[in-house]
This record gives C-alpha cells, structure tokens and sequence, in this order.
C-alpha cells in the first residue's frame, strides 16, 4: 500500500474516517488531513466532542444557552427561508417536449398565450439551441468537402446527431424536473425574452 497523498511512501496505516491509505506524516491520531480538515470545518470531532481550538466557543455557547432567556431561542432559528417556486406540470412537461421535438417550441412561440416565465425561457433556449446545432452540423458537413480536414470530420459525422439527440434529452430531462439549465449562448435571448 501507499500513501494516497504521498504515492511514493509505502504505508500500512489506514484513515479511521474514510479508508484512504495515509503515511505517518499524513497521519494525526490516525485520521487523514482531508477528514480533519471535513471534521474543522464542521466544529466537531467524529465523536461529537469538539475540536481543540473548538472547546472554548463550545463551553461559552453552551452557557450562554443555558443563561438566555426562553424567548431568545426562536429568533436564533428563525432565518428567511428559501422560496421554491413550483412549475406547474403541464408547464414542465411542455418545457421538456421543447428540447427534441422542436416543432412544439415553434408552435408555443407562436400561439400568443399567457405562459410562465420558465416555459417562455425554456421555449426560445430549445429553438436557440436546435438552431444552433443544426448550423454547427451544416458547417461541419460542409467543412467535409475539404481536402485537408474532410476525411477526420467525416470520421466524427456519425457521432454528431446521437450527442446532439442526447444533449436535447438531457436538456428535457433536467426541464420536466423543473429546473433552468442555461446553454452558454442560447440563454441570453431565452432570458430576454421570459423577462
């Protein structure tokens, strides 16, 4: 075995914490320094105890908790909470249909109707984006009548329509569970016009 951040340094120790091979300098009551790191970052040891330079916050917290009055506790967890705006159904399901079949998103754009900011957005990103796949694909094809660079593009040519395909499912997909994925430059005109 060997060190998993010193691969050079042979080692029988193994991390208490996540099983990574550590050597004696890596190791500090045999835990690795990412598991440190992880158990500073959350105040407290494995064992629920806190860390050495910890236990003075801890031991003052726990007293001033003890000594605050009842009605101090709730505004401590009382922060603001997350708004999660919830897409309709029929919106998600409408936004997911846009990425590949996206005859659907031309109909959409052209029936006038009052629809959700996220449809709107998803509606020109799935024209932008098959708009521009299919000019990217043009210009491939095109470049594989060159003398020089014809015969790799049309190795790649095949692979083309299937990522293209997958990209737009993958766009679907993640729309369907609600969720806004921005495609670099097809989102700045979905932006400007779901606002």
């Amino acid at each position: 075995m060997s060190c998993y951040y010193h691969p050079a340094v042979p080692t029988a120790v193994v991390c208490r914490d996540c099983g990574h091979e550590i050597c004696s300098h890596c190791s500090v009551d045999a835990v690795c320094p990412g598991c440190r790191l992880g158990r500073a970052m959350q105040g407290t040891g494995a064992d629920g105890t806190a860390l050495p330079g910890q236990r003075g916050a801890q031991s003052d917290s726990s007293t001033a908790t003890a000594t605050a009055p009842a009605s101090a506790a709730p505004t401590a967890s009382a922060a603001k909470p997350t708004i999660v705006v919830e897409e309709s159904h029929d919106d998600r399901l409408l936004a997911a249909l846009c990425y590949p079949l996206w005859p659907v998103a031309l109909l959409l754009l052209l029936l006038q109707s009052q629809r959700s900011k996220f449809l709107r957005f998803n509606i020109v990103q799935s024209l932008a984006v098959n708009i521009l796949g299919v000019l990217f694909y043009a210009a491939y094809m095109a470049s594989s009548h060159l003398p020089v660079i014809g015969w790799q593009s049309m190795l790649v040519m095949p692979f083309l329509m299937p990522a293209w395909f997958l990209f737009d499912l993958y766009l679907g997909v993640r729309a369907f569970g609600g969720q806004t994925t921005r495609v670099p430059l097809a989102a700045e005109y979905a932006s400007k016009y779901a606002s």
